[in-house]
């Protein structure tokens, strides 16, 4: 494929994409400075969130925590953090009410069964809130076969019952029984250390049959409750023995030690917390046992999807392009999102390595991508001191939703205008191919027409005004065609020139050879008559020669640095010697010396061809002025005399090669090579040469050259 400006101007339009990549750099750079900045400023916020809660260890040892003589070993799935509920709940055993609520659902199954019945199709899920000074509790249970006590039954335990063992506010064990006789309230009964039970009426709960079983839902006052509790179902599948199959529970419940262990929210705390809470972040407080026992879950706000809008405005106002834009921005950029799955919303334990690197006095950041990979979530941690001990630690946390917003409205903004510069440049660039493609081909079109097939020149090159190099190249084979016309012109001359300049010459040889053949008295006068026609012509053949052996040695000739003004001085008191009817005027009223580098024996010559030019062409009797003058830092030589001007059509060609004016015949053969060898010589010397008329008749040869120490 052959490259045309256009094409070549196209391919180097691409040297645009430099700017997409750039900006995309700088973006990148962007997005690590504001998360540097957003560490720097979560980090600000949890240490002034920790300075809050410094030397009040009462917030961290409320009732609800793990009982100091009763400390074991608590496992993540034996520990619940009750996260408050905002919403209102109606104890009717439907789920309705729980579906918004952000609490820890946690699964029991046959490998939680008390008996080790592995034959049990007993499950069931627990759900946990608070409210006020109410736990709720929500137990979806699946059983194949229900079981509800008889009508006329004392005992509570002989059919499908709900076990609920918790320590008191006095530290004690305490065990609950639920059980009913058909769907709707359930009666609880509290177990006493002999054996018997009594109704308990503070414990209110519903049970609803479902499909696959049924649920419970209850409600709890928090103050009856310690730090342990745990739940159990009882599974009775033979109507008619009525014997406990199984027993799926969430915990051991035979003693205290093996219960369960719960945090109810800490009213200290989360007074304090609500007072700085802010949105689109969670703030944790932690306790040395990674228990949570405070938090704000504000990370996921409950506002419509982020959105790159920037400032809203109505469809009507919003162009179709815009849109489109808006909508391939929303495809190929990562969106901010609310709707993300977030693995710590239900966590009732915070053992992260950043939690554990503020229990042990350090404070960290770190930063985590959610299971969905949707968003990054930045976390960072500070120890709670009292006294000089760390009692605890708060962890606080942010989306990088700001980040990713301002990253894509900053990525919408550089493909914008990378898009519109790479246009506007490709737009640009084209046009200017497209001009200069059609001045390139004009050129070519009226050079090969100013050229016949034989190699004549039959045409000119307009000649351009335009200041750039296409201007010079326009200008420059215009002038070369010129040249090429007058120089085919001078060749078709040629023959005629030296046909004219010969026959003279040959004309005499001829004639003195017949005249000695034909008169024997006068032989030597014809041969000096045939001796001169052969002089001429070896003059004629000299001169023509005299250009070529001219350059050629002006490629080998030495440069030195001599002083100008004695050259010129002898060379006019040698004319003056050799034409004495002739006046020469050596102008040089100049004390300093003239120095030049070049070859005295050049700048004489180059003189001697000017001063003949000026006899054959100045007026009788009148002088030729040679004068030498210093023009700051060169040497300008000027040759004048008095006579006809110059034509002003020939100035600029005057001193080219075969060029003669002369319009008189002379002993003396003149092919127009004189002015030509000038001009070589002045060019050798890093000079010039012109030739113009001045006033009152006066025709200037001027020769500028550069001084040495210039």
């Amino acid at each position: 494929m052959k490259l045309t400006i256009q094409r070549k101007l196209l391919l180097a339009s691409t040297a645009l994409l430099i700017i997409p990549w750039v900006g995309y750099q700088y973006v990148q750079e962007m997005q690590r400075y504001l998360q540097s900045n957003m560490e720097s400023n979560l980090l600000a916020k949890v240490k002034l969130i920790a300075a809050s809660l410094h030397d009040r260890p009462e917030l961290f040892k409320s009732k609800f925590d793990t009982h100091p003589k009763n400390q074991t070993a608590i496992t993540s799935a034996q520990h619940l953090y009750i996260r408050p509920i905002k919403s209102r709940i109606q104890l009717d055993g439907i789920t309705d009410d729980w579906v918004n609520i952000r609490s820890e659902i946690k699964y029991y199954h046959s490998q939680h069964d008390l008996l080790n019945n592995p034959q049990t199709d007993l499950k069931f899920t627990i759900q946990l809130g608070s409210k006020k000074h109410s736990l709720y509790v929500l137990l979806q249970v699946q059983d194949n076969k229900i079981v509800y006590r008889k009508n006329n039954s004392l005992s509570i335990e002989r059919s499908d019952h709900l076990i609920i063992v918790m320590q008191d506010k006095d530290g004690d064990y305490a065990k609950y029984i639920l059980t009913t006789k058909n769907p709707g309230w359930v009666s609880a009964y509290k177990i006493m250390a002999n054996g018997s039970n009594t109704p308990e009426i503070r414990i209110k709960g519903s049970w609803r049959q479902t499909k696959h079983g049924y649920n419970i839902e209850l409600r709890i006052p928090t103050y009856i409750i310690g730090e342990k509790l745990s739940f159990a179902i009882a599974d009775i599948d033979d109507i008619e023995t009525r014997e406990i199959k199984s027993i799926v529970a969430t915990t051991p419940i035979a003693t205290l030690e093996k219960l369960g262990t719960i945090v109810v929210p800490s009213p200290q705390v989360e007074k304090l917390l609500s007072q700085i809470t802010q949105p689109n972040s969670r703030i944790w407080v932690v306790n040395k046992s990674f228990h949570v026992i405070g938090l704000t879950d504000k990370l996921i706000d409950d506002q419509p999807q982020y959105t790159n809008m920037g400032n809203k405005s109505s469809n009507t106002e919003r162009s179709i392009i815009s849109g489109l834009m808006h909508l391939i921005y929303q495809q190929i950029l990562t969106q901010p999102s609310n709707v993300f799955v977030d693995d710590l919303s239900t966590a009732s334990q915070l053992n992260t390595p950043e939690v554990l690197n503020a229990l042990k006095g350090k404070v960290s950041t770190a930063w985590r991508r959610s299971p969905n990979n949707k968003v990054s979530i930045l976390t960072a941690t500070h120890p709670v001191y009292s006294f000089d001990q760390v009692v605890g630690a708060i962890a606080v946390e942010e989306t990088s939703n700001n980040i990713l917003l301002l990253q894509n409205q900053a990525m919408e903004i550089l493909i914008n205008l990378s898009i519109l510069t790479f246009l506007i440049a490709l737009t640009v660039l084209l046009a200017i191919a497209i001009r200069l493609s059609s001045r390139l081909r004009k050129l070519r079109d009226e050079a090969e027409e100013a050229i016949s097939a034989d190699g004549k020149v039959k045409g000119v090159i307009s000649i351009s005004n335009s200041q750039d190099e296409i201007g010079d190249l326009s200008r420059s084979t215009s002038n070369m065609l010129e040249r090429l016309s007058q120089y085919n012109r001078y060749l078709e001359g040629m023959a005629s020139k030296l046909a004219h300049e010969l026959r003279t010459p040959i004309s005499v040889v001829r004639s003195s050879i017949e005249n000695m053949g034909a008169d024997n008295t006068n032989k030597n006068i014809y041969l000096d008559r045939a001796s001169e026609g052969i002089n001429r012509l070896n003059n004629i053949l000299t001169r023509m020669s005299e250009a070529t052996r001219l350059e050629q040695t002006l490629q080998t000739e030495e440069l030195n640095v001599f002083d100008i003004a004695p050259v010129i001085k002898g060379c006019v008191e040698g004319y003056q010697q050799a034409n004495p009817n002739k006046g020469y005027q050596f102008q040089n009223d100049l004390a300093e010396r003239i120095k030049i580098k070049g070859n005295p024996d050049l700048i004489a010559q180059l003189l001697d061809k000017l001063v003949s030019n000026a006899n054959d062409y100045s007026n009788k009797d009148t002088d030729i002025i040679i004068q030498l003058t210093n023009n700051n830092d060169t040497a300008v030589l000027k040759v004048m005399n008095q006579g006809e001007a110059l034509q002003q059509e020939m100035l600029t060609n005057l001193f080219d090669s075969m060029v003669s004016l002369r319009k008189q015949k002379t002993d003396q053969p003149h092919l127009g090579l004189g002015l030509h060898i000038v001009r070589l010589i002045a060019e050798f010397h890093h000079g010039s040469v012109k030739a113009y008329n001045k006033e009152d008749g006066w025709v200037c040869f001027e020769v500028i050259l550069p001084l040495e120490n210039k």
